[in-house]
């Protein structure tokens, strides 16, 4: 969300994050206790002195630093002061010694938390990137197109084509300002991302349980519930200062309250519906914190290699490498009648399988410009076998032992 100024104890937040890192904005607040209502706020050009917001908030009218804020930042912004370098303030900042106090400044993670990854998204594109134009594979999940939709209707939206083995045909007509999204499908990534210099590329790791750094070393964003058993998270690598929109987190009430699976898709399609661009519920940080990564990563790669060798239909879509984690076990048929035939006995014995994913009705639209043929076939073709690591092989033998009564019965 922007900020919007509307009240006199917003002005030095409003102040720092409309004109910083342009300029240098300070407080200089009185240290002694019971002094709250005293102020003085101090705007820098390197260290010039450019004005001064100073006095007592028990004796301002309602609106009246607000305005004096506006006013300032209007006369700064058509004024054009040259710029001096950031760079330089920055390092005699931190050559100052350090700070021994009682008020110390928070620590922080090189990761900021959102409630879902297309709001990370929505963020790193709103805030950050700001592209003129927007690539994806044609083999996406709906969230990010949805996003694009409802949050950047005047942002052009493009695809390149992505094949049955998940290489990517990237895009060659790219323009200076255009941002690509690259997707880890599943926890693999099938090729290194070829783009040109002029782009931006973002990396979508919301399939990735250990995440490292960007390929290209730029943006890096993922939802965190398809990697984590929590009820919202979303995450952006780096540090960032969000305004977070309101949210009365109602679907994520209704995730920790959930009875079963219905429940759950309740609660997906009220996100579906309408989402924020919210923070990160504590309940679900704190449970994913107490995660044990390495030993779930451990665990979800056996249950794929089990799957590999004994799941007794299908052909596996991704040879992962050993070092890879995987989300999901996505087994490919020759038709969807067979596959869809599995998929309903599966059901009948209690597990419950996936699509990964269906074609968008946006690509269906485009397709005498976008060849999304292959994401099509896929749509047909595969059936997604779960392998979290809260099974073991017992769960995993019994996924097997199903697919085998099936294959037996001849239906």
């Amino acid at each position: 969300m922007t900020f919007e100024l509307i009240d006199n104890n917003q002005v030095y937040c409003w102040l720092r994050h409309v004109l910083e890192p342009r300029y240098r904005v300070i407080a200089e607040p009185n240290a002694a206790y019971f002094s709250e209502f005293l102020f003085r706020y101090c705007v820098l050009d390197g260290n010039q002195l450019l004005h001064e917001f100073s006095g007592d908030f028990r004796t301002l009218q309602p609106g009246q630093l607000v305005e004096q804020a506006n006013t300032f930042v209007a006369r700064l912004n058509k004024t054009g002061i040259t710029d001096t370098c950031a760079v330089e303030q920055l390092q005699s900042r931190s050559a100052n010694p350090p700070i021994v106090a009682s008020r110390l400044i928070p620590l922080r993670t090189d990761a900021t938390y959102f409630s879902s990854g297309r709001a990370a998204f929505t963020y790193l594109l709103r805030d950050v990137v700001k592209p003129r134009r927007v690539w994806l594979p044609t083999y996406i999940c709906w969230s990010l197109v949805s996003a694009m939709q409802t949050r950047f209707p005047e942002t052009q939206l493009l695809f390149y084509p992505v094949d049955r083995q998940l290489n990517c045909q990237w895009p060659t007509n790219t323009d200076s300002g255009d941002a690509v999204v690259f997707v880890h499908y599943f926890g693999h990534a099938c090729s290194k991302p070829d783009v040109p210099d002029h782009c931006v590329l973002l990396e979508d790791i919301s399939h990735v349980l250990t995440p490292g750094l960007p390929i290209n070393g730029q943006h890096a964003f993922g939802s965190l519930r398809k990697t984590f058993r929590i009820a919202d998270g979303g995450v952006l690598l780096g540090r960032y200062h969000p305004f977070y929109e309101s949210d009365d987190q109602l679907a994520v009430r209704l995730r920790w309250r959930a009875r079963d699976w219905r429940d759950l898709r309740e609660a997906e399609n009220m996100m579906d519906r309408g989402w924020t661009m919210s923070d990160m519920s504590s309940q679900s940080m704190s449970r994913m914190l107490s995660v044990n990564v390495a030993a779930a990563a451990e665990q979800r790669q056996r249950n794929q290699r089990f799957l590999e060798r004994h799941f007794p239909v299908g052909n596996p879509m991704i040879s992962y490498r050993a070092d890879e984690v995987p989300l999901l076990q996505n087994v490919l048929f020759s038709d969807t009648t067979t596959r869809d035939s599995l998929r309903s006995f599966l059901a009948s014995r209690g597990i419950f399988s996936s699509i990964h994913w269906p074609l968008h009705p946006l690509l269906a639209q485009q397709a005498n410009s976008v060849d999304s043929t292959e994401a099509a076939w896929l749509e047909q073709h595969v059936l997604s076998i779960p392998v979290a690591d809260d099974f073991n092989e017992t769960q995993m033998a019994f996924i097997c032992d199903a697919a085998s009564e099936w294959q037996r019965s001849g239906v």
